[in-house]
């Protein structure tokens, strides 16, 4: 029943997205490059958001796939009065997911980098100085960050220490405010917007 439900509402988020698909799968080169990445330009108006599209579609199956499966794992130790001690079984299955979920943001990372040429940040659209100074910078940083945190996940998930991810993510969560959200933001402060007003 659950899996027939979970077909139901991905397959509904498939739908809306058909001309996405469609458009990926008709793709058709340009024959001209971005001035910046230098990428065709087709991969930006096809490939990318198909590819958007598909991770957000993945990220979400698992994520619902992990919550069902701690919930289930809770469930069981509940019923046989058991204490929930993160048995190695155990860990490995939702490290396993935990860290499939990780390289999905670590490939949302990635495709953030191409998405700059989008932004809408400066005062021209496409991606600014804060952007390329900045913003370009902390992409290629959580995305090392987060494949740190996959790496220190398996470690603790050989070593049955459980709580090592827990400093992990944090270290994560803190770096993608300070890199991905307030260095970014005060570049933009600092040095793009005196120039614009100038």
């Amino acid at each position: 029943m659950g899996t027939a439900l979970l077909s139901i509402i991905f397959g509904l988020v498939a739908q809306g997205n058909w001309l996405v698909v469609l458009r990926f799968f008709s793709r058709q080169p340009f024959g001209i490059t971005d001035p910046i990445f230098h990428k065709e330009i087709g991969f930006y108006v096809f490939s990318l958001p198909f590819l958007n599209m598909l991770r957000s579609w993945v990220l979400g199956a698992l994520i619902i796939t992990l919550l069902g499966s701690a919930g289930l794992y809770l469930l069981s130790y509940t019923a046989q009065q058991l204490k929930f001690d993160f048995a190695r079984p155990v860990l490995a299955h939702v490290g396993g997911l935990a860290m499939a979920i990780l390289g999905l943001f670590a490939w949302g990372y990635w495709l953030g980098i191409w998405e700059l040429v989008f932004s809408g940040r400066g005062v021209v659209f496409g991606a600014s100085y804060a952007d390329m100074h900045a913003k370009l910078p902390a992409q290629w940083i959580l995305l090392v960050v987060v494949l740190v945190v996959m790496g220190v996940m398996l470690v603790s998930i050989l070593k049955h220490k459980f709580r090592w991810p827990l400093y992990a993510i944090g270290g994560w969560i803190a770096a993608a405010i300070i890199a991905g959200g307030i260095f970014p933001a005060v570049v933009q402060r600092l040095q793009v917007e005196p120039n614009e007003l100038a």
